[in-house]
């Protein structure tokens, strides 16, 4: 894993995120993964518009990224298809090959319901972190955020955190997170 520095943000290809925020939820990422010992994660990001997270999930995590996108003119994802389709979700499963999701990155439709979805679909194959992003910038994706913590908030097994930051003539996006504890020792 290499450092995250603002100057190696701004070199690298995108990201389409206020990059405040970005080097912020990397970094925790990163924590993360050295904390429980993760080397090359398994990166799954649903919506890859411009495809630009890949290269810093890559560069800054040693991940293996697959991204999963529904138009494939906007990016090069590696499986191009409805995220909710059994297909896409089955093609997943054979690229993945027995491994589990390390984290994964929830940014497509930025609708409660498609966004359900996608963390009923995925979520249960993810071993370490969930990301929504926009719960503070798209009202229905903050409402699920909302829901999902107040469903789970007696879940020992996980951890809730928010990311946020202003920059560039951008409003706050927003990043929730959920952490899925991997031992007893957190």
């Amino acid at each position: 894993m290499n450092s995250i520095t603002d100057e190696k943000l701004r070199d690298l290809k995108g990201p389409n995120q206020i990059l405040g925020e970005w080097k912020a939820y990397l970094m925790f990422v990163q924590e993360y993964c050295k904390r429980h010992g993760i080397t090359n994660p398994v990166v799954v990001e649903i919506g890859t518009q411009w495809g630009g997270q890949k290269v810093h999930y890559e560069y800054f995590l040693d991940a293996t990224h697959i991204g999963i996108d529904v138009n494939d003119k906007l990016s090069t994802p590696s499986i191009s298809g409805d995220s909710h389709s059994p297909l896409t979700i089955n093609t997943l499963k054979e690229k993945l090959d027995g491994r589990t999701i390390d984290v994964l990155f929830l940014d497509a439709a930025h609708t409660y319901n498609d966004t359900m979805l996608d963390y009923l679909a995925y979520g249960p194959m993810t071993t370490g972190i969930i990301a929504f992003h926009d719960i503070r910038h798209e009202k229905e994706i903050g409402k699920l955020w909302e829901n999902i913590q107040q469903a789970e908030k007696n879940n020992p097994d996980l951890e809730f955190y928010s990311i946020g930051a202003w920059g560039d003539g951008w409003c706050e996006l927003g990043i929730g997170i959920i952490a899925k504890k991997r031992n007893k020792d957190g």
